[in-house]
C-alpha cells in the first residue's frame, strides 16, 4: 500500500512538473510575440556583428571547454546546495519555468524571424551536448526533488542529521557529474564546431 501510495504521489509530481514546464513555455512563446518589434533590430545588429565575427574567428578549444565546465560545475554545486535546504524545491520549480521559458522564447523567436533555418539552427546550437544535458537535467531535477523532500518529511534541519541521507545520493551525484563533464567536453570540442558551420550557412 504504501508503495502504490508512493507511486502514485511520483505519478502527480511529474505530471506537475511537466504543467510548470507547459507554463513556461507559453509564458516564452507570447513574450515572444509581444515584444516582437522590440527586439527583431537587435537581433539584426547580434547578427550582423557578433555572428559574423564568430564565424571568422578560430575556436580556442581548450578555453571553451574551461569556461564551459567552470560555468556547469558551479551550477551544479549550487543545485545540490540547494537541495538539501528549504530552498531546493522552490529553486527546482524556477528551473522548469525558466527552461521551458528560455526554451519557448527562443524557438519561437528564431521561427518567426527565420522560418525552418531558425529551428535548424536551435538543433545545431544543443547537438550533440544535448544527448547529454536532458537526461542529466531530468536525473537532477527528480534526484533533487527526491533528496530535499526527504531531508523536509524527515526533519533533519542539522548538518549532522543530514549526512545519512546525503550519502545515499553520493554515488548518483558522482555519476551526474561525470556526465556533465563528458557533456562539457562534447559542447567544447563538438558542439561549438558544428554550431560555427551551420551559421556559415545561415548567414
Amino acid at each position: 500500500m504504501k508503495r502504490l501510495k508512493l507511486h502514485i504521489n511520483q505519478l502527480n509530481n511529474a505530471y506537475l512538473a511537466l504543467l510548470i514546464l507547459i507554463i513556461g513555455l507559453f509564458i516564452g512563446v507570447l513574450f515572444a510575440n509581444i515584444f516582437r518589434t522590440s527586439y527583431s533590430q537587435q537581433l539584426f545588429l547580434y547578427k550582423e556583428r557578433v555572428l559574423v565575427q564568430i564565424i571568422g574567428e578560430e575556436i580556442d578549444y581548450s578555453g571553451l571547454f574551461s569556461y564551459i565546465l567552470r560555468k556547469n560545475i558551479k551550477e551544479f554545486l549550487v543545485f545540490w546546495l540547494l537541495s538539501i535546504t528549504i530552498l531546493g524545491i522552490p529553486y527546482i520549480i524556477y528551473k522548469i519555468v525558466s527552461f521551458g521559458f528560455l526554451t519557448g522564447f527562443f524557438l519561437s523567436v528564431l521561427s518567426m524571424e527565420y522560418g525552418t533555418k531558425g529551428i535548424l539552427l536551435v538543433l545545431a546550437y544543443i547537438f550533440p551536448h544535448g544527448l547529454v544535458y536532458l537526461p542529466l537535467a531530468l536525473l537532477c531535477l527528480y534526484k533533487g526533488y527526491d533528496l530535499c523532500s526527504t531531508v523536509y518529511r524527515e526533519r533533519r534541519y542539522s548538518m549532522g542529521s543530514i549526512k545519512p541521507i546525503i550519502k545515499q545520493y553520493l554515488m548518483i551525484i558522482l555519476i551526474l557529474f561525470i556526465a556533465l563533464i563528458i557533456g562539457s567536453f562534447l559542447e567544447a570540442y563538438l558542439g561549438s564546431s558544428l554550431l560555427k558551420k551551420a551559421l556559415s550557412h545561415f548567414l
